[in-house]
C-alpha cells in the first residue's frame, strides 16, 4: 500500500509548477465564477438586481456583473486583496471596500447574499483512464478513476495490478486550462483538455499524459 501511495503521488499529484501556479494562491477556494440569483418576485423586490456574477482570478483581479430587473447590465472591475478574515476590493480609481465573508468549496457568503460557484466546463462526472504515459509511470499502476462532482468535490482512485487501490478525496478548482486538486497531503495543479467525453491531463515537467474517458 505504501508503494502504491508513492506511485500515486509521483504520477498523478506531482504536477507542473509555474510562476502563476494556482497552488501559490493564499485563499484558493475564492477563485472562480460565483453567481447569485434573486428569489424575489418582481412585484415584491426590495432591490433592482435580478442576478450578480462575481469573478476572481489568481492574478488578484476581480469583475462584477450585475443584471438589473430592467435588463440593464452594470459592471465593475479592479484588483483585490484577501486573507482568511476579509476581502478588500479596489476599483482602480482610489476607492476600496472591505467585506467580511464566509467561504467553502462552492458557496460564498458576502454582504448577506449567498453566491454559488459554477463550473466553466462540463468537467463533472466519473472519468476512467484509457492510457497513462510518462517516464515516471510505474508498471504497477493498472488505472486511475476520477470523480469530479459539480459542487467541486473530487475523489481519485489509483488501482494497482496487485488488486489494491488507494483513494484521495478533496476539493478541486478550475482556472483557464488549469485543474488544481486540493487534498489532505497538499495541493497541485495540472493542465487539462476536454474534448467531448475525453479528458486529457498533462504534466509538462515529468512528461506525463493521462487520457480519461467519461463513464456513462
Amino acid at each position: 500500500m505504501r508503494c502504491l501511495l508513492g506511485v500515486f503521488l509521483a504520477l498523478v499529484m506531482a504536477l507542473p509548477v509555474r510562476g502563476d501556479d494556482l497552488a501559490r494562491f493564499d485563499v484558493p477556494l475564492l477563485l472562480g465564477q460565483w453567481y447569485w440569483f434573486s428569489a424575489e418576485e418582481e412585484s415584491e423586490a426590495s432591490h433592482p438586481y435580478k442576478a450578480i456574477n462575481l469573478s476572481f482570478n489568481s492574478h488578484y483581479e476581480f469583475r462584477i456583473d450585475m443584471l438589473r430587473r430592467d435588463g440593464q447590465l452594470e459592471t465593475a472591475a479592479g484588483s483585490y486583496a484577501v486573507n482568511h478574515q476579509a476581502l478588500r476590493l479596489y476599483d482602480g480609481q482610489g476607492a476600496d471596500q472591505v467585506h467580511a465573508y464566509q467561504l467553502n468549496h462552492n458557496q460564498l457568503q458576502l454582504q448577506g447574499a449567498v453566491f454559488t460557484k459554477l463550473l466553466p466546463d462540463d468537467l463533472s462526472g466519473v472519468w476512467r483512464s484509457n492510457s497513462i504515459e510518462g517516464e515516471d509511470v510505474s508498471e504497477e499502476v493498472d488505472g486511475v478513476s476520477l470523480k469530479l462532482r459539480p459542487d467541486f468535490l473530487f475523489a481519485m482512485q489509483v488501482r494497482g495490478n496487485n488488486g489494491r487501490s488507494i483513494t484521495h478525496r478533496g476539493v478541486y478548482l478550475v482556472e483557464g486550462d488549469n485543474l488544481m486538486l486540493i487534498y489532505e497531503e497538499g495541493r497541485h495543479s495540472s493542465q487539462y483538455q476536454l474534448v467531448s467525453d475525453t479528458l486529457r491531463l498533462t504534466n509538462e515537467v515529468f512528461g506525463m499524459e493521462a487520457v480519461l474517458q467519461r463513464q456513462r
